[in-house]
């Protein structure tokens, strides 16, 4: 009965370990991994949106150069 005893109080030991290295894991999620993330999803956000802008600006170009070409074709 002693094995039995001294096996379970190791599979305990075992069960607790595994918690506490879980909340270690969560902890270190939450404070470390989490924030560098957001930064560098912030980041490319801002780098999408500078490349839109610009997407959308030569788009309002090539729109103005066809209306002054139109307008062109029609007074000659």
């Amino acid at each position: 009965m002693r094995a039995k005893e001294a096996a379970m109080d190791k599979f305990e030991e075992i069960g607790k370990r595994l918690d506490e290295e879980m909340t270690r894991l969560r902890k270190y999620l939450e404070e470390e991994v989490a924030p560098a993330t957001e930064k560098r999803t912030a980041q490319v956000l801002r780098e999408a949106s500078e490349k839109l802008s610009e997407a959308a600006r030569k788009l309002e170009a090539r729109v103005a150069a066809r209306g002054s070409q139109a307008s062109t074709d029609a007074k000659s």
